[in-house]
């Protein structure tokens, strides 16, 4: 199992380009706060970007990736002084046809091809992943030639997100979300020294025990058993676990099994009792107490809140 694809459709990670058009200037965007991230690709030109609470401005350039995994406040412009329009309304323009910033008549303009999309998840989940998330990315294509394969995927993505094609609207979602995990590699890459859930996974003996973790289909593993399985003592390995993950395993352990439990009680597939084995508790009892206290409401109804749901779409 790869600890990171689980991850992802545990948070429900929801990826869409919203469009890759040309803006010709002068043109620019605001961008407020928001609860999901997003991302701005420059295809062809150059554009300026500056950070809320910030005074540095940032000059993109042509195949430079920025992304804000926490959604976080910015504009972005032809010039540092060009008129900005709030971004959703740019964003619900370009959708409806209505490109707020194409050229004008037969006036030539300088131009810039954009790319800019969401990166949507369940942010209520408490999960490592998700509190490591940076809050500015700057991938820069003159610092990164050896990035050329993620080059090659903006390309593919920025055709197929212009293209009215069969399947184009579900190869855009999937394209975007390698772009994701992708933005995310080369982050970590570029930041050795940091900590975080991406630098564990990518540790030849964490991230062996983080896919094991995930593997599993019952409450097999233990601290003890993960440290033999990555061929580290048990006390090197909890250290190292601890320093990477910012957790201790066992503690990772048991959110993760709950966080499964509460799947499997959705689902409606398995039983009580069968989710509280597999979870690693020996009664129905010992289980709701643990998955009450972790969070907040008892299994029974959360498994009556899923079934619910489902009485309503089929009605």
């Amino acid at each position: 199992m790869d600890a990171l694809a689980d991850v992802l459709r545990t948070i429900r990670l929801k990826t869409t380009t919203y469009f890759c058009t040309d803006f010709h200037a002068p043109w620019g965007m605001n961008v407020g706060q928001r609860k999901d991230g997003l991302f701005h690709v420059v295809v062809e030109g150059d554009c300026w970007l500056k950070l809320e609470h910030s005074e540095t401005v940032i000059h993109l350039q042509e195949g430079d990736i920025v992304a804000f995994p926490t959604g976080g406040a910015h504009w972005i412009s032809d010039q540092s002084h060009s008129r900005v329009l709030p971004g959703p309304s740019v964003v619900e323009q370009i959708l409806a046809g209505d490109n707020p910033f194409a050229v004008q008549g037969q006036e030539e303009a300088k131009a810039i091809t954009l790319m800019c999309g969401s990166f949507d998840y369940d942010s209520s989940i408490n999960h490592p992943f998700l509190k490591d998330l940076p809050c500015f990315i700057h991938i820069k294509s003159s610092e990164t030639p050896e990035l050329d394969w993620l080059r090659s995927l903006v390309t593919v993505l920025s055709y197929e997100s212009r293209v009215e094609s069969p399947g184009s609207t579900v190869m855009v979602d999937r394209l975007t979300e390698v772009l994701f995990i992708q933005i995310m590699r080369a982050y970590t890459k570029s930041h050795v020294s940091k900590m975080g859930y991406m630098a564990a996974l990518m540790d030849s003996q964490i991230g062996e025990a983080l896919n094991a973790i995930h593997a599993e289909d019952e409450a097999y593993w233990t601290v003890e058993r993960l440290g033999d399985h990555v061929a580290m003592s048990r006390t090197a390995f909890s250290e190292k676990f601890s320093k990477l993950v910012g957790i201790p395993a066992k503690t990772y352990l048991v959110n993760w099994r709950m966080q499964k439990a509460k799947e499997h009680l959705q689902s409606g597939v398995k039983s009580m009792y069968e989710i509280a084995e597999i979870a690693g508790y020996s009664s129905e009892a010992a289980f709701s107490k643990a998955f009450k206290q972790f969070f907040g409401v008892s299994p029974g109804k959360v498994r009556k809140g899923a079934h619910s749901s489902e009485e309503q779409v089929q009605k």
